[in-house]
């Protein structure tokens, strides 16, 4: 007796998008439209996850052209924009065989996404820093140096420390580690990509927590 199409489409919903080729083999020869639709979709995934595959792949471009070194670190920051608020910069050294999938500057990832990569990020990583300026020192000395600032706090951090850094689009003043700055780095370079994303990831915890002192000192404040 043939299986149930709905059974088949809760087996393909529970089959991990790696696993899909499987899945495709089993059900080819299954003549009923419900059945080779439920196919179709699975090959979608797996030309989906092709895509990305090679997408990571190309991401690695400055990675292996820097291979000789052994820790290459990517360094951005997140908080330049706003008009208020701290300065973040993440920087992280990944692993050489890294695999992370879907790694990106992170204005380009929703929350979501952004969350879970921060998680595999912090991990996997190699190493891991983070920088933070609040407003104070960023009225003191300017937004620029407030970067630059974050940024050498969270070189500090590494263990180890790396051998070349790879900045989107800066080069760092009073760091004697090798520079190699990447304009729209956090795009064009995956260990970059990920120090967007724990730089963000640490940013928006930050403001929740801000903004969950602010609820709750006004709640305190209301006129009983």
């Amino acid at each position: 007796m043939a299986e149930k199409i709905d059974a088949i489409k809760e087996e393909l919903t529970a089959t991990p998008t790696e696993a899909l080729e499987a899945f495709v083999e089993k059900y080819a020869s299954d003549s009923r439209t419900g059945v080779q639709k439920l196919v179709d979709t699975a090959k979608k995934r797996m030309d989906k996850l092709q895509k990305e595959m090679i997408r990571t792949e190309n991401l690695k471009k400055y990675e292996k052209e820097y291979d000789t070194y052994t820790y290459i670190c990517g360094i951005d920051e997140v908080g330049r924009g706003p008009l208020a608020g701290p300065v973040v910069a993440g920087a992280v050294i990944l692993p050489k065989d890294c695999d992370i999938l879907y790694i990106n500057d992170s204005k380009k990832l929703s929350a979501a996404k952004r969350e879970e990569l921060y998680d595999i990020i912090m991990e996997q990583a190699v190493a891991t820093g983070l920088g933070t300026i609040g407003p104070d020192r960023i009225d003191e000395i300017n937004i620029l140096q407030a970067t630059y600032e974050a940024m050498r706090q969270a070189i500090a951090q590494l263990s180890p420390q790396p051998d070349l850094l790879l900045n989107d689009a800066v080069t760092i003043p009073k760091v004697t580690i090798p520079q190699v700055p990447i304009i729209k780095g956090d795009a064009k370079s995956i260990s970059i990509g990920a120090a967007s994303i724990i730089a963000k990831g640490v940013l928006i915890s930050m403001f929740r927590m801000f903004f969950f002192q602010i609820l709750k000192f006004t709640h305190r404040s209301l006129p009983r």
